[in-house]
Order: structure tokens, then C-alpha cells, then sequence
């Protein structure tokens, strides 16, 4: 699915922020990445997205080069933010992307992800009137639509409701039971340990080896305590 070898990326005087940093994201498999703000996740994101220009190492997506067409249309991103254009609907931003990634949208089918979410009837109305959660509804809610080989949600559950946190687990769960693959960013264990096969370790512009998230579960207790006897056995 995801192959990452060997890439390592700086930001001039900063120096580097990835060090020869490599992850392989098998087919139906979900793989959560977690590391301190700084450590390099996003800038990793933006570089298999092909938002940041790749100087050092390879990157492929179904065995494609990460910045072919192919490839591209193979990955969805649901970032942080709730960046989605107000002067579209609900309908109209998920029907637009949906032609991007060439495939075509259900209206039917959008309603009812859109009820499942508690946003009935929203899709019609503009984004402008949407708060800060149903956005991040709305941009998860194309990810759960368009079924792509691959979605990387990195931190895109920051201001949803409670009810939808459980929602997200049961489809990011579906998705995975059809074959699909995920790469989850997120500070929020609870979701990482009920949703992920595999956890990594990103530190200082280094990538640890995959990890069964059970056996972390099983050997520590949860993910925070393994992640901070890592972390204390890093310090000098």
C-alpha cells in the first residue's frame, strides 16, 4: 500500500526534521503515528501528499510513485483544521471532491452519512452556517464516502462530540473490514488503541519499528505508558 524508505527533509536553518525515516502501511491495516508537536508527523504527511517537494528518499502509493495521478487519487487526507470552502453546501463540497478523485457521489447516500453524524437535512444548507464540529463532521464524512485505498486522519477528531468519536471508530473499523488502509495522527490514545494494528514512534526526526498495538497494550497497560517509558529511556 504505503511504502516511506529512507526519507530525510530539512528546513534550512532548522536543520533536519526527518532523519532516514521509513513506514510501510499494509493493505486493511491501520497504522497510528504518534510523537511530540514538532517531531516531524505532519511535515512526513505533507511529503506522502506531495504538498512538500521530496529530496531524499522514496515514497510510493500502490506501488506508484507518490507523485503520479495514480497515487494520488489513492490517498485522502483529513487534516487538523476545518478548512472547507463556506460558499459551497454540505452536498456541494462532498460531490466536488468526489469528482476529483473520480468517482461519483450518492445524494441519498450523503444524507444518511450526514443523519448518521446528527446533521440531518445539513448537507443543503451552506458551510458558512456550520460550526467548528460539523465541519469536521462534513471533511470526515467525505473520508467515510469516498473509500479510498487510503486515509490519513491526523488529528481530525479535535472538536468533535462524544457521539461522534464513537461513530469515527465504528467506520474507521468498516473501513479496515473492507480492505481499506489508514495512517492515524493523534495525541488521543483511547481512539489509537481501539481502532489501530500497529503503532510507531516518530522522536526526533526518527521513526521507530512497528509495534502490534496489543502487545503494547498487553505489556504496559495502554499506549501513554509505553510512550513514556520510551521517552524516558531516550533521555540522556
Amino acid at each position: 500500500m504505503l511504502d516511506i524508505r529512507d526519507v530525510s527533509f530539512g528546513y534550512g536553518r532548522r536543520g533536519e526534521v526527518l532523519r532516514s525515516v521509513s513506514l510501510h502501511v499494509p493493505q486493511a491495516r491501520i497504522v497510528g503515528m504518534i510523537g511530540s508537536n514538532g517531531s516531524g508527523k505532519t511535515t512526513l504527511i505533507n511529503l506522502v501528499c506531495d504538498v512538500l517537494d521530496l529530496r531524499e528518499g522514496s515514497i510510493t502509493m500502490l506501488g506508484r510513485k507518490h507523485t503520479s495521478a495514480e497515487a494520488k487519487t489513492g490517498i485522502m487526507h483529513v487534516g487538523g483544521n476545518d478548512d472547507v470552502p463556506a460558499f459551497l453546501t454540505g452536498w456541494e463540497y462532498v460531490s466536488t471532491l468526489a469528482r476529483l478523485y473520480g468517482v461519483r457521489a450518492d445524494r441519498s447516500e450523503v444524507g444518511r452519512m450526514f443523519a448518521l453524524f446528527g446533521m440531518e437535512g445539513v448537507q443543503d444548507r451552506l458551510i458558512d452556517s456550520y460550526s467548528h464540529g460539523m465541519r469536521k463532521k462534513t471533511q470526515l464524512c467525505c473520508a467515510f464516502l469516498l473509500h479510498c485505498p487510503l486515509t490519513i486522519v491526523d488529528e481530525t477528531l479535535n472538536g468533535i462530540d462524544i457521539d461522534a468519536w464513537y461513530l469515527c471508530v465504528e467506520q474507521f473499523l468498516r473501513m479496515r473490514g473492507r480492505g481499506l488502509s489508514m495512517l492515524i495522527c493523534s495525541h488521543d490514545f483511547a481512539l489509537l488503541e481501539r481502532t489501530t494494528d500497529q503503532i510507531v514512534l516518530l522522536r526526533n526526526g526518527r521513526m521507530s519499528a512497528p509495534l502490534p498495538t496489543r502487545s503494547i497494550i498487553d505489556g504496559y497497560g495502554g499506549i501513554a505508558e509505553w510512550y513514556r517509558v520510551r521517552t524516558l529511556e531516550a533521555e540522556p
